[in-house]
């Protein structure tokens, strides 16, 4: 830590949050000037009456996941479960007793509270706490306070079902659409779903459907008149023409969950016998690191953290590829992350912008101008950016975009829709056409430097059983091996049982298969990849004859993750029968 961070961290930080980020410093999860960055953020905060814990903050710039923040803290406190982010007291608890718990610190609860508590009261409010709490340290504050928070968190307490059937016998009024709307969104990301249907059809086809895992789930059959009413609002929520029931619109509305805020992404279109409405969860809390997107699999998430380590104006070209889908958009951001975003200048350009990233500047394509990635290429780097992230490359002029970024020496990130790495590279090359193409040929021999092809498998849940029978191991060895996947070792194999967190289906999440393409820089490599992308016909299967370059097979993504019991074998080969497809 250098003179001027020490400075700042003792101007605006109190002891006790200092101490805590430094401990987060000392295991190597923040830099110093991202705790003085957000030191001072919770000083403004506090200058406001708000009052946020700096792991909140870290957090909230995505500096730091929650769990590596748990981690840290159960480590320091020898073992003990962190409740920082834990749910603490039970609403109703807090609103008898007119508090609101901050968080929980050596088995003692921080609260807010807005009247004196006798010692009945405060043993009374111990005995409802859902983490392990010995005692209590009582921040003074007034009723609003209480009241305004409580209210942000009561959208939680009433299901979607409950608020359906209230609609379906009292007269639906304003109020009432609104909490049903918000406990629909609640609902939603409680399920994880990924994705929210709604068919505005007549009776009985008017449905609520959610993608929870990849798979689409038919969950609530809504009465047509109700469906009507939530369209309406949903609509208006988005700032869309709530008339217009006869074009596709697009918007955006966001909703406090339980003190975070959440982005949807609202698209209609008008279907035979009806309009249907898609929203996809922005949820930031659903951002992965590479550790994530790479389970067990060190080298990997190794080779995206030293691409994050932004040195300079050296260029480079890292594309992440699959069908719709396959979260590419997950993965750029998981890579997005990693980057020094308080001492680099990132430049986005999306079409529309997903995730709102701090420390980033994004911009958002203006489609009712026709505005594409290359009209804004001579803007873009009058701004002085390390690295562009360009959400899609779409067609030629996208790509031409992207290799002259790389070819002026700035890190270029984006993601291209291909189903397989072949198909990747071929419509890579496709892309350089005209009187341009040989140019653009020879950038991107020069610039490419990773390219990852992924799809989305199941995870096991936490439930899942071990593979314990010698018999049965040597069958799952013997049909990995039909479709190519090795297993080095099998002691941690598992399959899939059921439990009430994964709903008894087995499976909890999802998680990439990839196969991944690592060019490296040396002259000889990029002489050798200039000859072969000048052979589009071949260019892919010659990839493998270069020396310098590294190609990590999906096969070998899919074995390591089975063996080490984060899929099972039927995950696996439905994974593997994909890619021969």
């Amino acid at each position: 830590m250098n003179h001027s961070e020490q400075l700042m961290l003792n101007k605006f930080g109190s002891g006790e949050a200092s101490a805590r980020g430094q401990a987060l410093i000392a295991a190597g999860l923040i830099s110093p000037s991202q705790l003085s960055i957000c030191l001072r953020q919770q000083a403004y905060w506090r200058e406001q009456g708000r009052t946020f814990f700096i792991e909140e903050i870290l957090v909230r710039n995505r500096f730091v996941s929650k769990g590596a923040i748990v981690k840290v803290s159960s480590d320091a406190d020898g073992g003990a479960t962190s409740s920082l982010f834990q749910k603490i007291l039970p609403v109703q608890v807090c609103r008898q007793y007119q508090i609101y718990p901050l968080r929980v610190t050596n088995e003692t609860l921080e609260m807010k509270s807005a009247t004196p508590l006798t010692d009945r009261q405060i043993a009374s409010i111990l005995r409802a706490c859902e983490v392990k709490v010995a005692n209590v340290k009582i921040i003074p504050t007034d009723r609003t306070d209480i009241y305004e928070t409580l209210t942000r968190l009561s959208t939680g307490e009433h299901s979607f079902d409950a608020m359906l059937t209230r609609m379906k016998v009292e007269a639906i009024n304003g109020v009432m659409l609104r909490q049903a709307y918000q406990a629909m969104l609640i609902e939603a990301i409680d399920l994880r779903a990924s994705d929210i249907h709604l068919d505005k059809k007549p009776d009985p086809e008017a449905w609520i459907s959610h993608r929870i895992d990849g798979t689409l789930e038919q969950t609530h059959l809504v009465p047509a008149n109700l469906m009507s009413a939530l369209f309406m609002r949903l609509k208006t929520e988005a700032n869309m023409d709530a008339s217009d029931d006869r074009r596709a619109q697009d918007g955006r509305l966001s909703v406090e969950v339980r003190g975070r805020i959440i982005d949807f992404r609202v698209a209609t279109q008008p279907v035979v016998g009806g309009e249907t409405m898609t929203l996809r969860v922005l949820d930031p809390d659903a951002l992965i690191t590479l550790d994530e997107l790479f389970p067990n699999q060190p080298d990997m998430a190794q080779l995206f953290r030293n691409i994050s380590r932004v040195e300079g104006k050296t260029g480079g070209l890292v594309l992440f590829s699959g069908p719709t889908g396959s979260g590419k958009t997950t993965s750029l951001y998981a890579l997005a992350q990693e980057f020094p975003r308080d001492e680099a200048n990132i430049l986005t350009v999306e079409q529309p912008v997903e995730y709102v990233l701090p420390f980033t500047r994004q911009i958002q394509l203006n489609s009712h101008l026709n505005q594409q990635a290359l009209d804004v290429e001579r803007s873009m780097l009058r701004q002085d950016p390390d690295v562009l992230i360009l959400g899609e490359i779409r067609d030629s002029d996208t790509m031409m975009a992207a290799l002259q970024f790389a070819q002026s020496g700035h890190l270029v990130l984006a993601t291209i829709h291909a189903n397989n790495p072949a198909e990747t590279f071929e419509r890579v090359t496709n892309f350089a056409e005209g009187s341009s193409k040989s140019s653009a040929l020879y950038m991107l021999a020069n610039n490419l430097r990773v390219v990852v092809s992924q799809h989305l498998v199941k995870t096991l849940c936490t439930c899942a059983a071990p593979v314990k029978s010698e018999a049965e191991i040597a069958e799952t060895v013997e049909k990995a091996a039909y479709r190519q996947i090795h297993l080095s070792q099998t002691s941690a194999l598992r399959k899939a049982t059921g439990c009430p967190r994964c709903r008894n289906l087995g499976y909890y999440g999802r998680v990439a298969s990839h196969e991944t393409l690592i060019i490296s820089t040396d002259s000889q490599t990029r002489a050798d990849l200039t000859a072969v992308v000048f052979d589009a016909a071949k260019a892919y299967s010659r990839l493998k004859e270069i020396p310098g370059i590294t190609i990590k097979s999906r096969q070998d993504s899919l074995g390591r993750l089975q063996e080490t019991g984060v899929i099972d074998l039927a995950t696996a080969l439905k994974g593997a029968a994909k890619e021969l497809i």
